[in-house]
């Protein structure tokens, strides 16, 4: 089963105007960038975009036949557009005029880009005045909308305190055309667009529990989220029940049990069975129906054999006294010999965790992002994802307004939120846990209009190799691929390694059917 943030399928951009982005758009942008960036190398500019703090208005010097124009915005004003933003009405009352205290007033001329493509941004832009234009330059066989201006009361952008940060995939470029206007007028007091930046310096005003999905800081002493989630009730000697309500739910619509979480569980009621000096090796398990997150769940254990060296049990989950998953594991007296051993595959070059930016991150740039219609940031501004119980960074994250053909593999850190305890058990079942994530999700990376379509993602069958002791509370990297797919299934294999070490190996056979509607039906028969 794949777990998936919402902002994906569920976010369908119908209630805007969206248009695709032509190559004339594209050469468009990319001319008048050419041309600003010419005019400053030749000296024609006479300055760069002009930025003023609102709180030291002051101290800004400007010329008297610019002064009305490069004049910062009141902090009242500011405030008063501030309170209509529903990223920032979740604020309380008293940070919007600390905030409206510390933006700057931005001006930019027209043709003049604000941010450009594989640039950092400065922070969260408002556009207070003026119109500005959004440009991604034409990709073969993309998918997705692009939005073609903002105007005033838009914002894009994302204010973070960390060193890792998403880069634009679009132009936001000022477009206001000049008017004509008497000569005695300041041209620029009415061709200028003026943006409200808040940098990344003052990010802690808005992140944490405020209007980003950033996870607080875990307290010191504080069981992880995943080893509350992975706890038992023992009902009989063989025999275990989850805990509810769910300590975490999945994000998306639908009600059913993340995979992984039956994994583990079914893991741990196994391990609770088994004498102590075993370690897992192996496990292979099978999805026979969708599990409720609001319906109790009971694991009874087999004991299918214990031996001088092995022991094996068999695990079944039910719900209302249905069968819905069912998993085989193997545990073995750890051995000293190093007769034989090899490992042919090396560690993946892969840019640094920290270099990464965490999934809630990525989530939070596509609700800010400048070709995502107002309408929409409004209206999922307001909503907050479960904190999940796993540092989530994708290495290979793609565009998600232009999705295009890609290789069907993909790198992915992880750890656990929070620390665990010193018990193996509780490692072994949460990197079980963690290794549904993404996995299925990667024989459709070189099938990219899957996301305009609906889809029935499953997992079937999962299996895991342990090979070497780990921690599951420190960074894990995780390598997938997906080598075929055909006939509504995809098969994909995963490694995942700890400080250059091979630990686990993974492998997962899923559905990944395309649910035809009735007109597609009566078009093909």
């Amino acid at each position: 089963m794949v777990m998936y943030l919402p902002i994906e399928k569920d976010l369908v951009i119908e209630d805007a105007e969206v248009v695709h982005n032509s190559s004339a758009a594209g050469e468009d942008a990319e001319i008048k960038i050419r041309a600003s960036r010419a005019e400053r190398a030749s000296g024609g500019a006479d300055r760069g975009p002009g930025t003023t703090s609102i709180s030291s208005a002051m101290d800004a010097a400007p010329s008297s036949a610019r002064g009305a124009a490069r004049r910062p915005v009141d902090p009242e004003q500011a405030i008063v557009l501030l309170r209509t933003l529903p990223l920032l009405q979740q604020l309380p009352e008293d940070s919007l005029p600390k905030i409206a205290a510390v933006l700057k007033t931005v001006h930019y001329g027209p043709g003049e880009p604000i941010v450009q493509i594989n640039h950092e941004g400065e922070g969260l832009y408002i556009i207070w005045k003026g119109e500005v234009k959004v440009a991604s330059p034409p990709r073969e066989n993309a998918t997705g909308h692009v939005v073609s201006t903002m105007r005033s009361g838009d914002y894009f952008g994302l204010a973070t305190p960390g060193p890792a940060r998403e880069l634009y995939r679009a132009d936001v470029i000022a477009i206001t055309e000049v008017k004509a206007v008497p000569s005695k007028v300041d041209v620029n007091k009415d061709t200028e667009v003026t943006c409200l930046l808040l940098t990344h310096d003052y990010a802690d005003m808005l992140s944490g529990a405020s209007i980003w999905n950033w996870p607080k800081q875990s307290v010191e002493g504080e069981q992880a989220l995943l080893e509350r989630i992975l706890l038992l009730e023992k009902v009989e000697d063989n025999v275990f029940r989850t805990n509810l309500p769910q300590l975490y739910r999945n994000p998306r619509k639908n009600p059913n049990i993340f995979g992984g979480q039956s994994i583990a569980q079914a893991l741990h009621a196994a391990c609770r069975t088994v004498k102590p000096g075993y370690a897992v090796h192996s496990l292979h398990s099978y999805f026979l129906r969708t599990g409720k997150e609001d319906v109790e769940t009971f694991y009874e254990v087999q004991r299918t054999r214990d031996g001088m060296s092995f022991a094996t049990r068999h695990v079944q989950a039910l719900q209302l006294g249905r069968v819905t998953f069912v998993l085989y594991a193997s545990f073995k007296r750890p051995e000293d010999s190093q007769a034989y051993e090899h490992n042919t595959n090396p560690v993946p070059s892969t840019p640094n965790p920290e270099e990464v930016a965490m999934d809630e991150v990525v989530y939070d740039t596509f609700l800010t992002d400048p070709r995502l219609p107002l309408s929409v940031k409004q209206k999922y501004a307001g909503i907050k994802l479960p904190v999940s119980p796993l540092e989530i960074r994708l290495c290979d994250a793609g565009d998600k307004f232009q999705r295009v053909k890609m290789q069907p593999r993909q790198r992915v850190w992880f750890k656990t939120r929070g620390k665990l305890s010193d018990d193996p058990i509780v490692h072994w079942c949460a990197l079980a846990y963690a290794s549904d994530m993404h996995l299925l999700e990667t024989s459709l990376r070189c099938h990219p209009d899957y996301l305009r379509s609906r889809m029935q993602i499953l997992s079937l069958d999962h299996s895991m190799w342990f090979h070497r002791p780990f921690k599951a509370d420190d960074w894990l990297l995780y390598e997938m691929e997906a080598p075929w797919a055909g006939d509504a299934r995809g098969l994909c294999f995963g490694r995942i390694y700890q400080n250059g070490e091979l630990v686990v190996t993974v492998s997962q056979e899923g559905m990944i059917r395309k649910i035809e509607d009735k007109m597609q039906k009566a078009a093909r028969l």
